[in-house]
């Protein structure tokens, strides 16, 4: 039974925000290594573009103390409503717009810190979310971001194509190669930075280990069916989705018990700029 193919709750409903708290583990990783390595100044203006619900928001006005006047930024209505019931909660004085990254409802060169922990890959015209960064950010300003890189969950991606090239459908390989190169490597991700006028300051690769007992519990995970299941399953034509998740579920489960369950490799980048 495949019902980890029935769709999710939509974005918008209460619902599916109420869990959103629970699910990102996957985002948690990324805020961490953002959180390890951002320096951190007292008195400064902080935006955080794609805060959704508040993380790593929150966390970042609680490090940087009362001093620091801290700013969210999302177009999700119904995270934002979240966000402002934990601001509520946590006596926080943040302040949170609804807004789109390319065009920010911020004056030029009035924040003193841009962060953003995995919103480039998210962002539909990332060169223009980075302008917009530039523009708002003081001459002394940082641009701090996250996000994962290619070679994220290699281990799948390798059964994925077997199971493929077991189906015979060569076309299905060329779209399964373009979905897995969407993601930049660390190179390209600096020089799309460099391009919207900023100059890298830091570059740092880190990684972990995202660790299922099989394929079944790894397709069924919440946080896969709300953020990657749409993009595998754009793979294949949708008439043939069925037959090709039921060999993955099945060629995965097989691979780990093998191995004694299923561990994916998520190479993560921190990346850290300035306007030139």
């Amino acid at each position: 039974m495949m019902d980890y193919l029935d769709p999710v709750p939509a974005l918008d409903s209460p619902e599916l925000v109420s869990l959103f708290d629970e699910a990102p583990l996957w985002s948690a990783r990324f805020g961490a290594l953002l959180l390890d390595h951002l320096e951190l100044r007292p008195s400064i203006t902080l935006l955080d573009v794609g805060s959704g619900a508040g993380f790593p928001l929150f966390e970042l006005a609680h490090a940087h103390g009362p001093s620091t006047q801290v700013i969210g930024l999302d177009p999700w209505g119904a995270a934002l409503r979240r966000a402002a019931f934990k601001r509520q909660m946590y006596g926080s004085n943040a302040v949170l717009l609804v807004g789109d990254g390319e065009a920010m409802p911020l004056p030029a060169a009035s924040v003193d810190l841009v962060v953003s922990n995995l919103g480039i890959n998210n962002f539909a015209r990332p060169e223009a979310v980075l302008a917009e960064c530039r523009r708002i950010l003081r001459p002394d300003g940082r641009l701090a971001l996250t996000t994962n890189l290619q070679g994220h969950m290699r281990e799948f991606y390798g059964v994925f194509r077997d199971v493929l090239m077991r189906l015979g459908k060569p076309d299905d390989l060329d779209r399964l190669a373009a979905h897995e190169a969407h993601r930049g490597t660390a190179i390209s991700q600096a020089t799309g930075v460099e391009a919207a006028g900023f100059q890298v300051t830091r570059l740092i690769e880190d990684s972990f280990v995202w660790r299922f007992a099989d394929g079944s519990a790894l397709l069924r995970h919440f946080m896969i069916r709300l953020g990657f299941l749409d993009g595998w399953r754009g793979v294949v034509d949708p008439e043939r989705e069925r037959d090709l998740f039921a060999a993955l579920e099945a060629q995965l489960n097989a691979q780990s018990r093998d191995q004694s369950g299923l561990r994916l490799t998520i190479p993560m980048l921190y990346l850290e700029a300035q306007p030139c």
